[in-house]
């Protein structure tokens, strides 16, 4: 009896330790134990970096510093299209601009005085360098003022009896200083071995009187197209005829809205049509191939840009 009842004993005790052994294991199976390098599901979907490590999304770039300035200046011409050359107190510079500021620009003449207003920026990747960028210009009045332009196609103020130039001759730049003089209903500036004839309208070369221009002020009523058919039936008679515009155009004469070219071996012709504040002028120029039509040109054409309306 007492055998069979220790039997029993033992047979109970087996059996408790068993149920709280697997009780055991079932609570562990419930909640895994987490590895210290392991990521938790939210860590793995956010993407979260508690680091100090890189950001997800990298920083933006800052857009390139602009600067507005103004200043003034005498205009020195079109280097193409887009872009024109300001001499400054600092110097000369190029400055780019965009078509709205073509008519403007197309009315100026070499040695304008002009007031404008342009922006600074740095070009990416060099601080060195800029881009200037016109975005006004006016032509000063005689008198000084600043940023203005008259309407008016007169002008009674008095100019200087001589004005200096800067030109590029032979590949050189050179100063040279002109003389007022008075033509029908306009006034210009004559450089030295050049003659002015006020009752013909003509600017001749005194070594060569064959080299000249003929001057004619436009009525307000012309026609650009009647203008254009009957040069280019003149000019044919002397050979080829070619168009030249925009950057084509020699820019000492400050741009044109006309230029036609005649020629053969032995002559040049141009027929010109340039507008100066609000008013048309017409220009027969005659140049013979030879070496004196290299100073002619840039010198006739300087004198050409300065024309004031009287």
């Amino acid at each position: 009896m007492n055998h069979t009842s220790k039997k029993w004993t033992k047979l109970l005790l087996t059996t408790t330790m068993v149920i709280a052994l697997m009780t055991a294991c079932s609570s562990n199976g419930d909640n895994p134990t987490i590895a210290p390098n392991e990521a938790t599901p939210t860590q793995a979907t956010t993407g979260t970096n508690t680091g100090t490590g890189e950001t997800n999304s990298p920083a933006e770039e800052s857009a390139n510093p602009v600067e507005t300035k103004q200043a003034e200046g005498e205009y020195v011409g079109q280097a193409d299209s887009h872009t024109v050359e300001i001499r400054t107190a600092n110097g000369s510079a190029s400055y780019q601009h965009d078509e709205g500021l073509l008519e403007v620009i197309t009315e100026l003449a070499t040695g304008d005085r002009v007031w404008f207003e342009y922006t600074v920026t740095e070009l990416e990747g060099d601080t060195a360098a800029t881009q200037l960028t016109l975005t006004t210009i006016k032509k000063e009045d005689i008198s000084g003022g600043k940023g203005t332009q008259s309407k008016d196609t007169t002008q009674t103020t008095n100019l200087p009896a001589t004005k200096e130039f800067t030109l590029n001759l032979e590949g050189m730049e050179e100063v040279r200083t002109a003389t007022l003089a008075q033509g029908d209903g306009y006034a210009l500036y004559v450089f030295e071995h050049f003659s002015f004839d006020a009752k013909s309208n003509r600017l001749m070369m005194d070594i060569d009187n064959r080299y000249y221009v003929d001057i004619q002020k436009l009525p307000s009523s012309y026609k650009l197209e009647d203008i254009k058919i009957e040069a280019e039936e003149e000019l044919a008679s002397v050979g080829e005829v070619l168009r030249l515009e925009g950057e084509e155009i020699n820019p000492d004469l400050g741009g044109a809205s006309l230029f036609l070219i005649g020629s053969n071996d032995q002559l040049i012709q141009e027929i010109i049509v340039k507008v100066v504040d609000g008013t048309g002028y017409l220009f027969h120029v005659n140049m013979p191939r030879g070496e004196a039509s290299e100073g002619f040109g840039p010198l006739v054409f300087t004198s050409l840009s300065s024309i004031t309306n009287q």
